[in-house]
């Protein structure tokens, strides 16, 4: 019988500025976060739902966000470490027209 898995989000590549979360988080709740070997936690700024992100640091407002080692989108606004990223803070890169 095996116990709670030793992390509750995931980042596949250490230069992602995101990661996903395995579970619902609750606002202040502490957040262990595996990047490959490393263990990392860092503070729940909001309730964040099964599948969705966690910034692992602070991000500016324009600043291009890394999730899977690549840019995933462009933040909208400042976004907090441990803030949840989704459409209402993210520029999805992913779909755009690109011209020129």
């Amino acid at each position: 019988m095996s116990g709670p898995p030793a992390h509750d989000a995931v980042a596949l590549d250490a230069r992602d500025d995101v990661a996903t979360v395995l579970r619902d988080v609750e606002r202040g709740e502490t957040v262990r976060v595996r990047t490959g070997a490393e263990l990392r936690a860092l503070a729940s700024a909001e309730r964040i739902a099964l599948c969705h992100k966690v910034a692992l640091r602070d991000i500016a407002a324009g600043e291009a966000v890394r999730k899977y080692g690549e840019v995933i989108g462009e933040a909208l606004e400042a976004i907090a470490c441990g803030a949840h990223v989704h459409v209402h803070n993210l520029r999805s890169r992913r779909g755009t027209a690109r011209t020129g």
